[in-house]
């Protein structure tokens, strides 16, 4: 019986570890390839929650921000970074500051630019996000193999 139970929790020790492997790996962003030779698209950020929406001086600003590629039908794919970082619940931070550089695929592409400043807050028995300031900016570029363009938004306020 013992040997029976002592299989049993290793069993269920590996299926816990493969579930938190796969858990894991699946968490990351996935990007859209650009292909070879891409061009490059430069966002300079500056977003901040101001003052007078939070509901206390000090409370969490949490920050998701992404640049896509829109396409006809399906999810809007992230376009890849340069330099790998965090895109969807950046917490504590306010302002967000943000030079980061994707590379995209070369041609004429719409995309979008979405920023959204947001704080934990709790409704009735729950806890959710309140968002407070965001940015919806759809961008049309035609971009040669290997150019690079630089878009600079500015989002919320002191």
């Amino acid at each position: 019986m013992r040997h029976a139970m002592s299989i049993f929790k290793k069993g269920l020790v590996w299926t816990i570890l493969v579930l938190l492997l796969a858990t894991a790996t699946g968490c990351g962003n996935v990007y859209l390839d650009p292909g070879p030779n891409p061009a490059k698209v430069r966002v300079k950020l500056w977003a901040k929650v101001p003052e007078k929406l939070k509901k206390y001086p000090g409370e969490w600003i949490y920050w998701d921000w992404s640049l896509r590629l829109v396409v006809p039908k399906g999810a809007y794919p992230m376009v890849k970074p340069t330099v790998p970082q965090d895109f969807n619940t950046i917490p504590n931070t306010n302002p967000l500051v943000r030079d980061t550089t994707f590379l995209v695929p070369p041609g004429k592409h719409k995309y979008l630019l979405e920023v959204y400043g947001y704080a934990i807050r709790q409704r009735g028995e729950h806890s959710g996000p309140k968002v407070l300031t965001d940015l919806v900016d759809y961008i049309t570029l035609d971009l040669a193999p290997g150019s690079t363009k630089v878009i600079e938004r500015r989002v919320g306020g002191q």
